[in-house]
């Protein structure tokens, strides 16, 4: 186990995860600091604009998730990360240096479809040539690398705009080519061949598609219920609980701290033990933590709670993904990824807009109470379905025997 656990964190993969937090610490610096302050204090547009631009940023990253991983398993790593990459740069380079909104609008939507090759092509490399018995441990280090990244993003983006504002920008721009040029030094670069090809085709993709046809509801509702919670969890803090910018901040940090510095170990559990238990318990706790935090108004218990919320992700987020990464097919792990990140999306596109219906005709607990129920009957449903019959071993029998 420890001489596998060293091939997980090569220096390849480990580069790769690199590229992924870097580039999601420069989203998280634009999404959550640079368009609501800057766009609407420095340049002064509506906070109706900020809703659009997140949007625009949004749904070409969702929309084009899928086809950028179809791309990945065509056409190579290398090559789809190399044109989407820079294609995102030169969004970026729009949304800190033009004032015109509707060009900024533009550079979110470039940057939005740079990411969406980012993390199948990242996926793709950190899990490519592993046994299934790393998935959950390669799975929590892709994971940790997106916390860290959009949570220092987002922190570390306010001290330098403190600073100066040029300054801050000129950090982003550099830490993007520098995950660019990684990028091109990491990612396999290999030229497919007719095997691999027809095995991508499209008819092939959607058989896989239908075969786990079962994982899409527990993909959809997941980021649903972070979603419903999303637009009110500032809301609450300032109305509910009396919290100010820093202690909201501090209440963020302790949940994100919990799901960051858990995943890997859980990640090793889940490949010594299996996905059943830590998936059953994580969506139980996380279950239990909400109506907690949605309840009871005292601050302390608030960041037990959310320390409990954030375990519950670092036992969710490892052990589904292990389950989704074995039922897919190797030589289609980067498209079928995509497509369940688009899935996600949905998610987490439709939640804020229930959440903030649920909280204006039920109160400030609502939302908390309906995630919750949510995560318990994800809890019951996950219990007694046997999800491992899904796990790829008939799937690539049968297309090899096809392509033979």
């Amino acid at each position: 186990m420890q001489r596998e656990t060293e091939s997980i964190f090569d220096l390849h993969r480990s580069t790769a995860l690199l590229v992924l937090g870097l580039c999601e610490f420069v989203r998280g610096a634009l999404i959550f600091f640079i368009i609501p302050m800057y766009v609407h204090n420095v340049l002064g547009y509506s906070t109706a604009s900020i809703g659009y631009a997140m949007a625009a940023h949004y749904v070409f990253d969702t929309g084009l998730r899928s086809p950028a991983g179809w791309l990945v398993d065509r056409l190579g790593q290398r090559k789809v990360c190399a044109s989407l990459l820079a294609v995102a740069g030169i969004g970026l380079w729009l949304v800190i240096t033009q004032h015109a909104f509707w060009i900024i609008l533009v550079g979110c939507a470039m940057l939005g479809m740079g990411m969406a090759a980012v993390w199948p092509a990242v996926i793709a490399r950190v899990t490519d040539g592993l046994t299934k018995d790393a998935y959950a441990t390669a799975m929590g280090s892709v994971m940790m690398a997106w916390l860290l990244g959009a949570g220092l993003g987002a922190i570390c983006m306010s001290w330098l705009f403190g600073i100066h504002v040029a300054r801050g920008f000129m950090t982003l721009m550099v830490l993007w080519v520098i995950a660019y040029v990684m990028g091109l030094l990491v990612m396999n670069s290999w030229r497919p061949h007719a095997t691999v090809r027809k095995r991508t085709h499209l008819r092939m993709v959607l058989r896989e598609v239908n075969s786990v046809k079962v994982l899409f509801p527990g993909v959809f509702v997941q980021t649903f219920a972070i979603g419903v919670l999303l637009p009110v969890l500032v809301l609450y803090a300032r109305n509910v609980l009396h919290l100010d910018s820093r202690m909201y901040s501090y209440l963020l940090l302790t949940g994100g701290a919990a799901a960051v510095l858990l995943q890997v170990p859980m990640g090793r559990l889940v490949d010594r033990f299996g996905y059943r238990l830590y998936l059953v318990s994580g969506f139980l706790l996380a279950a239990i933590s909400l109506p907690i935090i949605g309840g009871l108004h005292q601050v302390r218990y608030v960041f037990l709670a959310v320390i409990l919320f954030g375990a519950a992700y670092a036992l969710i987020l490892p052990s589904w993904n292990a389950v989704v990464a074995q039922c897919i097919s190797p030589d289609k792990r980067a498209v079928m990824f995509g497509v369940f990140m688009t899935v996600e999306g949905l998610g987490m596109a439709v939640g804020p807009v229930f959440g903030t219906e649920m909280w204006n005709a039920f109160g400030p607990s609502a939302p908390f109470d309906v995630a919750a129920v949510i995560f318990f009957v994800m809890s019951v449903l996950y219990g007694v379905m046997r999800l491992d019959r899904l796990f790829v071993g008939r799937q690539p029998m049968t297309e090899s025997n096809q392509a033979s």
